[in-house]
């Protein structure tokens, strides 16, 4: 499998996770685990090959700026939240913050993804098609 695409199959993985967590405040164990587990490869995978998207061409030169970093602190939002989820499954901490945490990446998410959509419609650079799975790329 190729970096790309296990960077496809980890971010629309760990999506559906944390929509399976956030669906009524609770969730099994096992979902949680496997949330922590994708988030701690998918990080560590970042941390040591770098961030695998780059900005467009067609950026201006602030958001060409922002890029990187926006990414950078969603990635750390989610190692974050990942770390909370695993401390409250292992109860090194009270339950609560993970909850919360999951909240603020479900938000943090959307906004990311209404900026590639923005990218994606108003640029037309065909940002969503780096990150959707081929069968998707019809639709768009």
């Amino acid at each position: 499998m190729t970096r790309r695409r296990l960077h496809i199959v980890l971010h629309w993985t760990i999506f559906m996770l944390i929509l399976a967590m956030v669906k009524g405040g609770t969730s099994a164990d096992w979902v949680r685990w496997a949330f922590v587990i994708a988030t701690a490869l998918w990080v560590a995978i970042a941390m040591v090959k770098g961030l695998i998207g780059k900005p467009g061409p067609k950026l201006g030169p602030a958001t060409r700026a922002a890029y990187p970093w926006m990414h950078r602190a969603l990635y750390l939002a989610l190692a974050i939240s990942a770390v909370l989820n695993a401390g409250e499954l292992t109860a090194l901490i009270a339950p609560g913050p993970a909850w919360t945490s999951l909240l603020v990446l479900l938000g943090l998410g959307a906004l990311h993804g209404l900026f590639h959509f923005w990218r994606h419609t108003a640029l037309y650079d065909n940002a969503l098609r780096l990150i959707t799975p081929r069968a998707f790329h019809g639709l768009l």
